[in-house]
């Protein structure tokens, strides 16, 4: 009988320590699980802090180079091209610019948590040294920052992040210095089929040297950018006056054919598509070349009548879009060497006999992507520019 109740004793005790070993032990998992969930929670918050930190710095990394690329734009106008300029001139051009990046900038802050910018975000990088100091002033570059420091750009309630310093800026890059164009597959660089005779060391000063660069061709017409037409009146940019003929005689006012087709007949288009479209990437292919490098030596057409023909009803009222215009020196095979490119807006086309077609250029600025740029020891171009965001 003793036996009995010690057992049962025994047993009642054992399982009362069960019971309190139970007890101790899901406290403890309590006090682990609790401390697991706040890390997984703390971890979660960090992450959606952090993506949300990495999408707004992506806007403002887009804003920045759209800003920067506006403002670049904004100051390559043909009126870089006119002889003199005053230094509020020069100070008018950059609060012009700085407002085109700042209304850009704005579009993003509109759309997203961005705060706008201030003047104060742009800079201007200078050339140090210009090959024609009495142009224009043109920036190197353009560079726009986005400040976001002290968790200007990204404050909320609780984040983990407030306190991040951080910043976004991008710079966009005026260069000026193409020694080739590249267009890629399917592409046509706008480029008229047409080359000046330009060599100022020849008998006889270059045609466009003496004409546009010293100032030497008449001022008639004015560009209007907003209305997109010329008008009668002097814009302080000289006009060229040029011939295209059946009977070519060697007088530096006359223009060469270039053959677009490199003597494929089968590749050849008629002279109005070549003004319309411009060289194709499919032209380069028959040349055998991948870009069109300066110099290079160019085949070159006799003009036929009924191609004059085609060329004056095609530039009779103008052509506004600017296009390249190949300067070169004759080769004595019949062909042309083109040694440098310019960029001109067709004023009109006007065919006095025949055998004969005059066109007026006026020089223009021209932006491209197309453009290769050469080294820092390559000849500037006041006509021919990219804007390129920097790494």
């Amino acid at each position: 009988m003793r036996r009995a109740e010690y057992r049962t004793s025994l047993l009642c005790d054992c399982s009362s320590t069960g019971v309190r070993l139970c007890v101790a032990r899901s406290g403890v998992l309590s006090v682990w699980s609790v401390a697991a969930l706040s890390f997984v929670g703390l971890l979660s918050f960090l992450v959606l802090d952090l993506w949300l930190l990495s999408g707004l710095m992506q806007q403002a990394r887009n804003c920045c180079e759209s800003a920067a690329v506006a403002a670049a734009h904004k100051w390559l106008a043909d009126d870089l091209l006119r002889s003199g300029y005053q230094q509020f001139q020069v100070d008018g051009r950059q609060a012009t610019c700085t407002d085109a990046a700042l209304d850009q900038a704005g579009w993003y802050s509109e759309r997203s948590q961005l705060p706008p910018l201030s003047e104060a975000d742009v800079e201007y990088v200078w050339r140090e040294n210009s090959a024609d100091a009495a142009s224009f002033p043109v920036p190197s570059a353009v560079r726009v920052r986005h400040p976001m420091a002290d968790g200007r750009i990204y404050r909320r309630p609780g984040s983990l992040l407030n306190v991040s310093e951080c910043a976004a800026a991008a710079t966009a890059s005026l260069e000026n210095r193409p020694v080739a164009f590249r267009p890629a597959p399917g592409q046509t660089l706008p480029m008229l089929p047409f080359s000046i005779c330009d060599d100022p060391g020849a008998a006889g000063a270059g045609w466009w040297t003496s004409q546009i660069e010293q100032m030497g061709g008449a001022d008639e017409v004015s560009w209007n950018s907003e209305q997109r037409i010329f008008e009668q009146g002097p814009d302080g940019i000289p006009e060229i006056s040029v011939e295209l003929t059946t009977e070519p005689s060697g007088r530096p006012d006359e223009l060469s054919l270039l053959d677009f087709s490199g003597g494929d007949q089968t590749a050849a288009r008629p002279l109005k598509r070549q003004i319309e479209e411009g060289l194709r990437f499919a032209d380069l292919e028959v040349l055998g070349w991948k870009e069109l490098a300066l110099p290079a030596v160019f085949p070159a057409l006799q003009p036929q009548a009924e191609q004059l023909a085609e060329l004056q009803v095609e530039l009779a009222s103008g052509r506004m879009e600017p296009s390249l215009l190949m300067l070169c020196s004759r080769l004595a095979s019949g062909g042309v060497s083109l040694q440098r490119a310019v960029a001109v807006r067709v004023v009109d086309a006007v065919q006095s006999d025949v055998q004969t077609v005059r066109l007026r250029f006026q020089p223009c600025v021209m932006v491209t992507s197309m453009a290769v740029t050469g080294s820092p020891e390559t000849s500037e171009n006041r006509y021919v520019y990219s804007v390129r965001l920097a790494n």
